[in-house]
């Protein structure tokens, strides 16, 4: 009985430490130098206790591969949801070039869901790491695989009329695989949208990540429409929902298009882009009703040409009230025809849109800088290199960087010989712009911040020892009011 007792333990204990696998975006900077953006595996494992054990999976910096990062014993903090981690303790790095360690290291993140976000310092070889799973590219976006709705094709992650709801079904195929595809294109697909004439009545070459609704035969009714709702269980036919999953805050949209206008029609095909919160949207919207997860949109025309031609087109943040919300869906609606039902009136001549490699873009502006609670003056997005006064050398968590939008980006630093180089990074983990900062520690406040009179107790490494003001690597300071700032030097 006590066996079988202790196996059955064994196998409970098994069940709620099984690992979630978190395919990561990286940034990482050695020494203050960044290297070149990178993706790597993440496994994350909560344990029976409530703390976590973390594996990196083939991790390198600086072009040197080191292998495998195992940290265990994470402390988790549960609020809100959410997970916080943290980590004080040591780690060895190998690889095929050397063994070190155990070197100190701090670990910071949260599990949220199914959102992964961390940041990983090793001071004592200068490594500073920042990785999320942030969901911030369109799924499909290049056209490259397609399923079957009934008889008719629809790439990946996109949808058309035939896998809409309503009168959808009775209407004809509007979307096609093409070959033709632009020049510097690293695919061999394209999709191909097309109007079509029904009962005498143009209907629109659509493609949407939503989904359509037909309900109505005027083509101007708002019962005709896309739509996202995040609530319904219905698949197409790859087994994907008809919502893209979507956390990024984008800048623009991109896409390459060729577009011929049919028989009678004169007006220019569209693109619109609606980056959502939780929760049903539609577009166009019922005339009275506001829809208060609408974060930001992107809209334009494109103009008749024979070439493939690349346009971009930035998102529209500050005519939505919404921008604190979290984005939860992105609705990307291409169709023939920038006026319900005034498209091609022949099927023999119809409306012609080619669409290759949507891509969304990142290119956060800074509003302004923040370190340790001191404003950086004259700050421009376009300067690069400041003179700023400190209480302290501040660590990456002291460091504040607003942008325009709400746009969100990564901070990693790195202070030598009176020198803060700030690189940020944006949701994707490219590098944006490099901040350098000329620092003067002000003697006269040594210990005082600049949020109110608390006195430093003392400086600490990560062995617990204390250490001097001029200490380099990790260090602890510990002040009067009961805080501690880790900062890197």
């Amino acid at each position: 009985m006590k066996k079988i007792f202790t196996l059955a333990l064994v196998s409970l204990m098994s069940l709620t430490a099984m690992a979630e696998t978190y395919h990561c975006k990286l940034a990482v900077d050695v020494y203050g130098e960044p290297s070149d953006p990178m993706e790597i595996d993440l496994e994350c494992t909560k344990n029976a206790d409530g703390k976590y054990d973390i594996l990196l999976k083939d991790f390198a910096f600086g072009g040197m591969p080191v292998g495998d990062i195992t940290i265990n014993g994470i402390d988790a903090k549960t609020e809100e949801e959410q997970d916080y981690l943290t980590y004080d303790g040591t780690i060895t790095l190998g690889g095929s070039w050397a063994v070190v360690g155990p070197l100190p290291v701090v670990f910071e993140g949260f599990v949220m869901g199914g959102i992964f976000a961390a940041h990983l310092k090793v001071p004592d070889v200068g490594v500073n790491v920042a990785l999320c799973n942030l969901v911030t590219q369109i799924y499909g976006s290049d056209f490259e695989n397609w399923h079957k709705a009934g008889t008719s094709d629809e790439p990946n992650g996109w949808h058309g009329i035939k896998s809409g709801t309503g009168l959808a079904s009775f209407a004809g195929a509007s979307a096609f695989i093409s070959d033709d595809v632009p020049a510097d294109s690293k695919g061999t697909k394209s999709v191909k949208l097309q109007s079509g004439v029904t009962l005498g009545i143009s209907a629109n070459g659509t493609i949407t990540t939503g989904r359509m609704a037909v309900g109505d035969m005027d083509p101007t009714n708002t019962k005709n429409n896309v739509f996202v709702d995040p609530s319904s269980k219905d698949v197409d036919g790859n087994g994907d929902p008809f919502c893209n999953t979507f956390q990024g805050r984008p800048t623009s949209i991109t896409l390459w298009y060729k577009f011929k206008n049919g028989e009678g029609n004169t007006n220019p095909a569209l693109i619109s882009a609606n980056l959502i919160g939780e929760g049903f949207f539609q577009e166009p919207t019922p005339e009275g009703t506001t829809y208060e997860n609408l974060i930001a949109n992107a809209t334009s025309s494109l103009e008749a040409t024979d070439e493939w031609k690349k346009v971009t087109v930035p998102f529209d943040y500050a005519s939505y009230n919404a921008k604190e919300i979290d984005p939860a869906s992105i609705l990307v609606t291409i169709n023939t025809c920038s006026v319900p039902g005034g498209g091609s009136k022949s099927n023999d001549n119809p409306d012609v849109l080619y669409v290759d490699d949507v891509q969304l873009n990142y290119e956060p502006v800074v509003k302004s800088i923040h370190i340790l609670d001191t404003e950086v003056e004259g700050f421009s997005a376009d300067k690069t290199t400041y003179d700023i006064t400190l209480p302290d050398v501040p660590a990456d968590e002291d460091i504040d960087i607003e942008c325009l939008n709400g746009n969100e980006v990564w901070a990693l630093s790195y202070y030598e010989n009176n020198t803060l180089v700030v690189n940020m990074y944006n949701q994707e983990m490219k590098l944006s712009k490099t901040y350098t900062f000329n620092v003067t520690i002000d003697t006269a406040v040594k210990g005082i911040t600049a949020t109110g009179n608390r006195t430093v107790l003392g400086r600490y490494n990560a062995n617990g020892q204390k250490v001097g003001s001029n200490a380099k690597g990790l260090v602890i300071t510990k002040y009067s009011d009961g805080t501690a700032v880790k900062s890197v030097k």
